[in-house]
Parts: C-alpha cells; sequence; structure tokens
C-alpha cells in the first residue's frame, strides 16, 4: 500500500511542490500565494525540520511531520501533512495519521494541530477525536487527548 522514510535533501524541490498543490487555493484565499515567501518558509521549515516521506511504489506521494512541540516532548505537534491530491480519498491519510496517534497513546501524549480556515481536513481530524481548541482568521487549532486519559476522564 505505501511505506514511509525520511527526508533528504532529494526531497526538498518536491516537499514545495508537493505544499503548493495540497495548499495553494487555501493560501491564495486567505494570504495571498507569494512564490518567493512561500520558498522562504519552506526553507524555516526545512532547517526545523526534515518530515517523513509517504511513497506508493517508490515514488513520493506525501508527508508528515509529528516531533514534540517543547523541550519537555509534551504535547506532540503534527504538521506538514500533506498528499498529491490523486491520492485523496484513498485511505492512506487516514492510516498515517492513526499510525501517528497509536504512536502518541502509546507515549500517553496529547497531539495538537492547526490548520489553515477552509481547509477540508478538519473534518478528517474531527473523526480522529480531535477538538478545536481555540481558532482566528486565518487558522483552526486542535488538540487531542491521549485515549488512556479518555478511559481515565470517564
Amino acid at each position: 500500500m505505501y511505506s514511509t522514510r525520511p527526508a533528504t535533501s532529494q526531497d526538498y524541490t518536491f516537499l514545495f511542490e508537493l505544499k503548493k498543490a495540497a495548499e495553494y487555493e487555501q493560501i491564495h484565499h486567505v494570504f495571498g500565494w507569494d512564490d518567493a515567501v512561500q520558498k522562504q518558509i519552506h526553507k524555516k521549515e526545512w532547517n526545523e525540520a526534515k518530515p517523513t516521506i509517504i511513497e506508493v511504489d517508490n515514488k513520493a506521494i506525501g508527508s508528515f511531520l509529528l516531533r514534540p512541540l517543547e523541550d519537555t516532548g509534551e504535547p506532540l505537534y503534527f504538521s506538514r501533512f500533506f498528499l498529491l491530491p490523486e491520492f485523496h480519498g484513498s485511505g492512506i491519510g487516514s492510516a498515517i495519521l492513526k499510525q501517528c496517534l497509536d504512536l502518541a497513546d502509546e507515549q500517553e501524549k496529547r497531539v495538537t494541530l492547526c490548520y489553515l480556515q477552509g481547509s477540508r481536513v478538519g473534518r478528517l481530524y474531527k473523526d480522529f477525536g480531535f477538538v478545536i481548541t481555540h481558532q482566528d482568521v486565518e487558522f483552526v487549532y486542535m488538540q487531542r487527548i491521549p485515549n488512556s486519559q479518555l478511559r481515565r476522564e470517564s
């Protein structure tokens, strides 16, 4: 079905084009798309942390990043979650998200994320137990607590 691997320097351009394919409309609507600005953001994000590449038949088709948000390791932050449009609805995104949330549950860690207003991905996150913590005109911020904490609270 799919496999994952760490990003390498050969993925740098692919990851920019992937983000553009996945988020151009939302970014254009919220901020206006400026290639130079987006390339600066991409370079900054690349230097902060390398994402995981999602492949099908040894071809890169997406990415994600799951990492500790703070020095304490709590919570985990899920970001850079993109699939090429032709793989939307294939189940790969749900499988990746489930894999990441299973890992967070094993570590008993919350997962936080944010996405651009107007993005369809919010429905997927809600289906996986994320709740909106706050939002502004640009972004929606969400959190999911580990299943083990849910069981203790009920």
